[in-house]
């Protein structure tokens, strides 16, 4: 296939066609988002990807309000909330309808916008003049309908039918006839009526002529519906409604609560924006979005690390993942979209290019870690919750996993999980960093396929791991050993195999060749708990070089490589759920130095974004005395997996290890960085018990107090991890019954 075109097919392939989104605003809601530049404004014709977005299709691509032809000054502008954005503009000098002079500053309008199940827009306008006014306001708007793919850069080998904008019914109406034979369409609904309304080809205008007199004020509500979702009914307050939704979500976590209101900030924006990428399903599963916009849809990796990364604060995250992914786990042979029995899958899209068959994302099963990242979450959720009611309904998904490691993955006869595309428009890489350039040799040669990635081989080990004790719950203790015999024998050849000597490959390629790159890939080894202890330490040594550690966090690259690109996508660039990753490896292996420093970096890096919001990933230049880390042009801002690194890494710094099904949660050489004295954790869940604690740092010591314990569990505390301890002889006879 030409390589030009492949890249473009490729979701994850960089660059794109687009070049820069990091000045824009987004807000989100369901799988409703707006995507706008710094104004609030979707300018037409723009070559950002702003607009608004559902079900991977752009239903406006044109969102414009001026004082008749002038551009408004923008006072102020904010998507914070995450559901809902304001925008303060006021006026340039101008003459009004009656030709009076009104003078720069002297007209204020405040838009309002949340989206529910529409988007609703208010404006209140007033008149600071002494005087009376008569304005004329106009919004213009327009509907391309364009596949996320389109957005970014493919070309379509077809378009459907595009609808000129109507005014009917009381309401701008956009359409367009897509090649799936489904039909989208955009309405705009005004209250009070527009004063006119005016159609192209393309463009519809909205007219309102305003009179205030002087220091009156007005409003103009706009609803925004897609595909006749809701009506735009007058008694729905939704701005409340999404409000206590989300205080509902907040209220329902592990409430942490430090010293460093910083802290407390950066971990409260980390929920919200997990709450904010939130999809709900009909079955009553939910499932993060990966990221907005680019990834605004259900990916198997993605939401296995996101459960693994929350299950501390929040584990119905863990669980409806679980639920969701096993929903859409791979039941045949289908090359063009590489699935397999038993394989979890990449990403569900449901755009035009995918529903036609043009694109394999229906969905695409090209991703080599999804199928053990979901195995290991099982086994993780279980130690956190003991529910063996939900495991239970997932054994046959379970097994099917477990079936597909072996026989498709390539776990069998000692061999090794490892990947190479069918599809002819699949991703040519299938672990977390699938862009074409990412697993290369270190003299920069790119790996040939089957390559077997460090990391997936950590994680098929932990799957094991973990589910053995799942399936000595379910009564399958014959299962259970040969589980474990499998990682243990996994262990010791990768052990053998991977290890370089001073570092882990980052891949075996298909000739069984080292590829000796110093990549961060090596840190998830730490995480899953495969390393050897020696070879840990090597490592985590290693990672914190210079050359690897930028002082915001652990680069992807060495920068030592001859690929090494600090604004490459995998190429040097720094990724905040890859550094929690590799903290809750430091931790397990006991490098509590590297723990604190690293996590003080990616705190730091958290205060300099907007919102305090880690994006899906930022440049790896080193950090300078400015304080502030280089943003990646087109990142993603939310990302589910980067909302989740803080998560993770005050679960490292806590020293939380669960054993459920035993009834102890155990706290492992608990060590505050020098940036917290003290943290109290409320409600943390262990199984059908909640935990209150207290954490107490004075000089380098930390003291870790129990204040309250509701329910069947006991604290214990430690000075190394524990290994996976059996099942007490209760819980086996208990779950056998």
């Amino acid at each position: 296939m030409d390589a030009r075109l492949d890249e473009e097919l490729l979701p994850e392939a960089e660059p794109m066609a687009i070049q820069d989104i990091r000045d824009a605003l987004v807000i989100r809601e369901r799988d409703l988002f707006l995507l706008t530049d710094i104004a609030g404004q979707v300018p037409r014709g723009n070559i950002n990807g702003y607009g608004l977005y559902f079900e991977d299709t752009r239903y406006l691509s044109g969102y414009e309000f001026s004082f008749s032809l002038a551009k408004p000054m923008v006072l102020l502008s904010t998507a914070e909330l995450g559901y809902s954005s304001e925008h303060v503009l006021t006026n340039p000098t101008l003459a009004d309808l009656e030709g009076r002079r009104v003078p720069s500053g002297t007209i204020e309008v405040r838009r309002l916008r949340v989206l529910e199940d529409v988007m609703e827009e208010t404006l209140l306008v007033t008149n600071y003049n002494s005087h009376p006014v008569v304005l004329e306001l106009v919004f213009r708007f327009a509907a391309d309908f364009a596949d996320i793919f389109e957005v970014r850069g493919y070309e379509a080998e077809f378009r459907g039918e595009l609808d000129p904008p109507l005014w009917r019914h009381a309401a701008l109406t956009m359409g367009y006839k897509g090649r799936d034979g489904r039909r989208r369409e955009s309405l705009v609904m005004f209250n009070p009526r527009p004063l006119s309304v005016q159609t192209d080809a393309e463009v519809g205008f909205a007219t309102f002529h305003v009179s205030l007199t002087a220091q009156e004020s007005t409003s103009i509500r706009l609803v925004i519906t897609v595909d006749g979702r809701i009506e735009a009914a007058q008694g729905i307050e939704r701005y409340g409604v999404v409000t206590r939704e989300y205080d509902k979500w907040l209220a329902g976590a592990t409430e942490i609560k430090t010293d460093n209101e910083f802290y407390n900030i950066v971990l409260q924006r980390s929920l919200s924006d997990l709450r904010m990428l939130w999809n709900r399903h009909v079955t009553g599963a939910g499932y993060p979005a990966a990221g907005t916009p680019w990834y605004d849809t259900l990916f198997g990796r993605d939401s296995a690390i996101v459960g693994l990364q929350t299950l501390a604060l929040k584990p119905d995250i863990a669980r409806d993942c679980l639920v969701s992914l096993a929903r859409w786990q791979g039941t045949k042979f289908d090359s063009w979209r590489d699935e397999e029995p038993g394989k979890i899958l990449h990403e569900l899209r449901q755009g035009e290019l995918t529903l036609t068959g043009e694109l394999p994302f229906s969905p695409y099963y090209g991703s080599v870690d999804s199928t053990p990242l979901f195995l290991w979450l099982a086994g993780e959720y279980f130690a956190w919750t003991g529910d063996l009611d939900l495991l239970g309904q997932l054994e046959t998904n379970l097994r099917a996993g477990l079936h597909w490691l072996g026989k498709y993955g390539g776990l069998s006869d000692g061999g090794y999980v490892s990947y190479q595309r069918r599809s002819s428009r699949g991703l040519v890489n299938q672990g977390w960093k699938d862009s074409r350039d990412a697993i290369c040799h270190l003299d920069g040669r790119l790996c040939v396929p089957p390559i077997a990635l460090v990391e997936v081989q950590g994680y098929a080990y932990t799957a094991q791991r973990s589910l053995a004790r799942v399936f000595a719950a379910l009564g399958d203790g014959r299962l259970a050993a040969k589980l474990e015999d499998q990682a243990a024998a996994l262990a010791r050849r990768f052990n053998r195999d991977f290890w370089l000597g001073d570092f882990y490959a980052l891949a075996l390629d298909g000739s069984g060749q080292a590829c000796a790159s110093i990549a961060s890939n090596a840190g998830h080894a730490l995480w899953t708990g495969i390393a050897g202890a020696g070879h840990a330490a090597r490592t985590a040594r290693r990672l914190m070089e210079s050359d690897m550690f930028s002082g915001w966090g652990i680069r992807t690259l060495s920068a030592t490589s001859v690929r090494h690109n600090p604004l490459g996508y995998h190429m040097g660039t720094v990724w905040p759920h890859d550094n929690s990753i590799i903290a809750m490896g430091l931790k397990r292996y006991g490098f509590e130095d590297q723990l604190s420093r690293l996590a003080g970096a990616l705190f730091d890096a958290a205060r300099a974004f907007p919102y305090y919001r880690l994006p899906e990933l930022f440049s790896g230049d080193e950090r300078s005395v400015h304080q502030s880390p280089v943003p990646y042009p087109v990142a993603c801002r939310p990302q589910a997996w980067a909302a989740g690194a803080v998560p993770l890494v005050t679960q490292a710094i806590l020293g939380l290890c669960p054993d459920a099904a035993n009834g102890v949660l155990y706290i492992v050489r608990p060590r505050l960085p020098q940036w917290l004295e003290s943290v109290h954790v409320n409600r943390l869940k262990v199984g059908q018990a909640e935990v209150d604690l207290r954490y107490k740092r004075r000089g380098d010591a930390t003291q870790a107090d129990v204040l309250d314990i509701r329910g069947d569990v006991r604290v214990e505390k430690k000075r190394s991890w524990p290994e996976p301890a059996p099942l007490a002889a209760e819980a086996v006879a208990a779950s056998s019954a």
